[in-house]
């Protein structure tokens, strides 16, 4: 058995999932936002939060009166002010600077607790706004480091002592195909990110309209399935798992991975880099994202293992996280073989030819 440490391959997850307008995008999150995770934020930001902190702003001070010869008390309340000029701790946000986000990192590393959570709504017509902070996150990813910008030291401002760590940083991106992949600015600067490193970081989703329920329910069976009492019942459920999640006790865990599971892990990870192998020269972006697919299922094994409460990667958090994985990767592949603007267009100007047709013939016989 080993020991994986989340210091060591930290669940960080980047999702870009696209949907057509009214797929249920946001309507999903606030859900999970509102009912799933909203004990889970009260509880983090009220209870652990501070306790975890003050704890660790603790450790600092008196590593730095041992190392100084000063007194704990003073060099306390020292790292306590540079922990509060940076501000209040912000659960996610949808947009910002490179700088607010590199403060706001410097606090979870006071901290020793906490993530960096960016989560943009319409994608397609927030990207070109945020390059800069999705720019850091090609950064953030991997172990969650980051270099700090140097600022003149002054007697108004004055320079933080620089301190070692890691951050979790997570990224979940939404919106509209058409407004992302829009054959201008916005796409040639999406391909951009993939290239310079989204495409291996990044699992994909692309939700498309089904069969809708009224084609094989009743009215009435779709009313009593928006009513059933089963549906409270999952809520609570995942609300409650969520709201112990945030105890305090469960910081700092650390999984273990059994050898037979980390023989599939290397199992799969062979298998994505020969297949990618076959892949011609000039397909660099395919070949980062299948490449690295294992990769971003250890991540995810680790987090589905913790909402499970366990304290080991099992096989099947890893068999769940592979499966997953290889959906993004289709869904990836529909990313980069959508029908392209030019397309579209000739299949418009060929519709509108039929139905002219059909007009002129249907005149024809009616004369």
């Amino acid at each position: 058995i080993h020991t994986l440490s989340l210091h060591d391959a930290l669940p960080i997850l980047y999702v870009l999932a696209l949907g057509t307008s009214g797929y249920g995008k946001g309507h999903s999150v606030a859900i999970f936002e509102g009912d799933f995770m909203a004990g889970f934020k009260k509880r983090f930001m009220e209870d652990t939060f501070p306790v975890v902190a003050e704890k660790h702003l603790w450790k600092i001070a008196n590593d730095r009166a041992a190392r100084n010869g000063s007194d704990q008390q003073e060099e306390f309340d020292k790292v306590d002010s540079e922990f509060r000029r940076a501000g209040a701790l912000p659960f996610t946000f949808d947009s910002g600077t490179s700088p607010a986000v590199k403060q706001l990192r410097h606090k979870l590393i006071l901290a020793d607790c906490g993530a960096i959570n960016l989560q943009i709504d319409e994608i397609g017509s927030n990207l070109i706004n945020n390059v800069d902070v999705l720019t850091l996150f090609l950064e953030l990813y991997d172990q969650g480091l980051v270099k700090q910008k140097l600022t003149k030291n002054t007697g108004e401002s004055q320079r933080n002592e620089e301190l070692d760590g890691k951050t979790p940083a997570n990224a979940l991106l939404f919106g509209t195909p058409t407004k992302l992949l829009d054959g201008g600015q916005t796409e040639d600067q999406f391909y951009d990110f993939l290239d310079t490193g989204y495409a291996r970081r990044c699992i994909f989703g692309w939700g498309k309209q089904t069969e809708k329920a009224y084609n094989s329910m009743t009215p009435a069976e779709i009313y009593n399935n928006l009513i059933s009492k089963g549906n409270n019942q999952i809520v609570d459920k995942w609300a409650n798992r969520f709201h112990k999640l945030a105890d305090p006790a469960v910081y700092g865990w650390k999984m273990t991975v059994d050898d037979d599971v980390g023989i599939q892990l290397i199992t799969y990870k062979i298998a994505c880099e020969q297949a990618a192998e076959q892949m011609a020269d000039h397909e660099e972006i395919r070949k980062a994202e299948l490449s690295h697919r294992y990769f971003k299922a250890l991540k995810l094994a680790g987090a589905l293992a913790f909402v499970d409460e366990s304290l080991q990667i099992e096989m099947g958090h890893l068999m769940c996280a592979i499966l997953l994985v290889e959906e993004s990767g289709a869904a990836f592949q529909e990313i980069l073989n959508r029908e392209k603007a030019y397309v579209k267009l000739a299949k418009y100007i060929t519709s509108v030819g039929d139905r002219k047709s059909t007009r002129l013939n249907s005149s024809h016989r009616l004369y």
